[in-house]
């Protein structure tokens, strides 16, 4: 695009520049020879051969000897142009036009050429003195290699259409060699402005690769992090339950409590922590190609969710898990295993970041217009205000988080289902009620 914007203008510029110098150098020109035949005194130069005297004669030798008319109208050429080249003045005529346009002849070409001569016996019939129906331009003075359409200045045709006389074609080309330079100079603001913009894009697609493999650098050290967890941990942990069971089954004939609480923590440590490797190993083998949309009742399977975790806890007397949905059933298109999942993270989360003693999770789902809300509430401190932007980014951990442990996948987790299933999320701290999540779900009508 700036090199279409760029081109254009100097195609303007150029037009428009060498229109301008050629008229002044037209005008010069032909106010020179308005008297004149290609420069000054070539009138008398062509009237020596093709004056009505000449011409005249010209016929008589003609009519006593018709076979030798071709031979004597080229030599009659032939003269004419030699002697036009032999006199011509036409760099001093140029030198002074071009120097009130600040030109010095060096840095201009030029070409004159004659294209085109005939004579008439009876001012009717013309007869070309090549004896050809065309006439190729015949260079008088400067260079041929200016001769080109582009570099036409003016081009004059006299004719006289009486006896004895004739009819000629003459050209002048011109061409400013400081041209380019000057168009240049002249676009030149336009020409470093792209330069500039160029730069610029330049730069951004840099920074933007740079960021580009920066972050494709800091996912792979990512994904190999996960690996690493799925790959090394899982043996290791199925060991630990294995070796958990059999202690378990060999001391349940001792009455020693302190071996009995050691094995229960190893049991649920353990367990803690293959939980949370099934939860890093389904983010990073995640295909969204194996996702199950389907129509399902929300009321009944949320009603289900809590149930099995309200099991989980039953035996911590501290954690109340509730449900309001109400008394419609609502219907949402959603996959089970995602949503289950979400919900059990977003109550756990509030349950075990929660300092509180008494510690009260609420879950409430009603339809309101054209939209069902899912929102998770506690009775917790919530999630400082800074961190908020930041707790659904994977692997992040607030201060307080890192306290309890974990991998601080649950709310990337939580953000990626909703991402999938186009919905919204909404995180806010209600005084007096606490921490509250709210899952937004559009209904199609």
């Amino acid at each position: 695009m700036q090199y279409k914007l760029l081109s254009s203008s100097y195609e303007i510029e150029h037009k428009e520049f060498s229109k301008t110098e050629k008229k002044y150098i037209k005008e010069a020109y032909e106010l020179a020879i308005i008297n004149d035949k290609l420069y000054p005194s070539g009138q008398e130069v062509i009237d020596e051969y093709l004056s009505k005297d000449e011409l005249f004669s010209l016929q008589k030798k003609l009519d006593n000897n018709p076979i030798a008319l071709k031979d004597s109208l080229i030599a009659l050429r032939d003269h004419v142009i030699l002697e036009l080249r032999a006199k011509s003045n036409m760099d001093s005529l140029l030198s002074a036009i071009l120097e009130l346009q600040q030109l010095d002849l060096e840095e201009y070409g030029y070409a004159l050429t004659l294209d085109h001569v005939a004579v008439s016996f009876d001012g009717k019939k013309y007869i070309h003195l090549s004896q050809q129906d065309s006439l190729k331009p015949v260079l008088i003075d400067g260079d041929g290699h200016y001769i080109s359409p582009n570099n036409v200045i003016t081009s004059v045709s006299v004719s006289a259409y009486e006896p004895y006389s004739y009819l000629m074609k003459f050209t002048l080309y011109g061409l400013d060699l400081t041209q380019r330079r000057k168009v240049f100079k002249k676009i030149f603001p336009l020409l470093a402005l792209t330069a500039v913009s160029v730069l610029m894009i330049a730069v951004t697609y840099l920074r933007t690769f740079r960021s580009w493999q920066k972050q494709k650098k800091l996912n792979e050290i990512s994904q190999d992090f996960l690996n690493s967890i799925t790959h090394e941990f899982k043996t290791p942990i199925s060991s630990i339950a294995v070796s958990v069971k059999n202690l378990l089954r060999e001391t349940q004939g001792l009455q020693n409590e302190r071996i009995a609480q050691s094995i229960e923590v190893i049991d649920r440590q353990s367990k803690r922590i293959d939980q949370m490797v099934d939860q890093a190993l389904w983010i990073s083998m995640f295909n969204p190609d194996q996702l199950c949309f389907e129509r399902r009742n929300l009321t009944e399977d949320l009603e289900k969710i809590v149930y099995d975790l309200r099991l989980k806890y039953v035996q911590n007397p501290n954690v109340y898990i509730d449900i309001e949905t109400g008394t419609e059933e609502i219907f949402a298109e959603y996959d089970l295993f995602l949503l289950t999942t979400a919900v059990n993270n977003l109550i756990e989360n509030g349950i075990k970041h929660n300092h509180i003693v008494e510690k009260e999770v609420t879950l409430r789902l009603l339809s309101s217009g054209r939209q069902i809300i899912l929102e998770v509430l506690d009775n917790g401190e919530g999630i400082d205000h800074q961190e908020r932007r930041h707790v659904f980014r994977k692997f992040y951990q607030g201060e307080k988080g890192k306290e309890k442990g974990g991998l601080g996948l649950g709310l990337y987790y939580v953000h990626e289902m909703i991402r999938i299933h186009a919905w919204q999320l909404e995180l806010a701290y209600i005084d007096g009620e606490g921490m509250s999540v709210k899952i937004i779900i559009p209904t199609r009508r």
